[in-house]
């Protein structure tokens, strides 16, 4: 499945693109003067391919497993946070099932590998890959072949999304450990120092975090040159991380926005642009996370976050309020009137667009 999905991503319509700037430089206002709020809608318009974007449907995918490397004493939660977590979030009890159903987005909750601590809530999808990775501090996440499929369960999730109607698709995750699992891939990925990519997460001690630098390390020191984009990622990701990234695949294959959240997803989309360069086109950054490797992610990803809120929960939780941004972004890029209807003479007008 994967490789089909990779060989079908185009780029996003230049035409429509371009179409969607002259729609916007003929409505009453100085021209590119809604700075961002037009770039988005402009994107927006080139990935699905029409002058006028519009969106429906919204959703947002949260893949849930545990992390083997838990093991090594780099997070302050113990590993059965992560099903009690998924459970409250299956119930609407967390940040991000607040938020979606605030903006009216569909949540769906994907066991993509979490021990069986506890029993599972109902509405959590089976997408068990196997119970949870293995700890990258000694061995591998996973066997290659359980990250292709965890790929592969990615695509599978979004596709059937899409397929439900949804016109725009979020990412999240739950996982104990997953921050370090995240930033062993993004300094894999980036050749940036173990230092910058390596943070407190969701709030460990000063001695964890040097014990998270040192599994890091040991993790990368793993690695051979010969290794793929998809054997790093089998090596010192984790089943959530795939799984994000058959979603972001599934994102462009379909020509349907993604959007990235934190850390964590951010670094999933670094790993599906490395498997096809178009994907990029196809995502959206929702915000900058707190997270001291944000700084690294962004000029990896070569992307500006739309929103800076010293969030770092997680979960998705950056999506939704994206989702508000660019409807109303769409309202506005639909509902002003024309310069020609306001007898607005265009030549006194100058394009603010693209300067500082």
């Amino acid at each position: 499945m994967l490789n089909e999905y990779l060989e079908a991503i185009i780029p996003a319509d230049k035409k429509s693109m371009e179409e969607a700037e002259k729609y916007w430089d003929k409505r009453t206002h100085p021209i590119g003067s809604l700075g961002k709020l037009e770039e988005m809608t402009i994107r927006l318009a080139g990935i699905q391919g029409r002058k006028i974007p519009s969106l429906s449907k919204k959703s947002i995918i949260v893949m849930c497993s545990d992390n083997g490397v838990v093991a090594e004493d780099i997070s302050s939660s113990p590993q059965e946070f992560t099903q009690m977590l998924a459970n409250a979030m299956a119930r609407g009890e967390t940040g991000v099932a607040a938020l979606s159903r605030h903006v009216g987005a569909d949540l769906c909750i994907v066991d993509m590998g979490m021990l069986k601590t506890m029993e599972r809530e109902e509405g959590i999808i089976d997408g068990v890959i196997s119970e949870g990775s293995g700890n990258i501090s000694v061995e591998n996440a996973m066997t290659r072949e359980e990250a292709i499929r965890a790929i592969d369960m990615g695509i599978a999730i979004a596709e059937k999304e899409i397929k439900n109607g949804s016109s725009i698709l979020g990412t999240g995750e739950l996982g104990i450990g997953n921050t370090t699992t995240s930033s062993a891939l993004l300094a894999a990925m980036t050749s940036a120092p173990i230092e910058d990519c390596v943070g407190y997460g969701a709030g460990i001690s000063d001695v964890q975090h040097d014990k998270k630098l040192r599994v890091v390390e040991r993790a990368l020191k793993r690695l051979s040159p010969e290794n793929d984009t998809i054997d790093i990622l089998a090596s010192i990701g984790g089943f959530d991380i795939a799984g994000i990234v058959g979603v972001f695949i599934a994102g462009a294959y379909y020509r349907v926005p993604v959007v990235v959240d934190g850390l964590i997803s951010g670094v999933a989309a670094l790993v599906a642009i490395e498997l096809n360069e178009h994907v990029r086109d196809y995502l959206f950054v929702s915000h900058k996370s707190a997270e001291k490797a944000s700084n690294v992610l962004f000029r990896a990803l070569k992307m500006e976050p739309s929103l800076d809120l010293a969030m770092r929960l997680g979960e998705g939780s950056g999506c939704p309020l994206f989702f508000q941004l660019l409807e109303t972004a769409i309202a506005c890029m639909t509902g002003m009137g024309s310069i020609a209807d306001n007898a607005i003479d265009p030549n006194r007008l100058v394009s603010l667009r693209g300067k500082k």
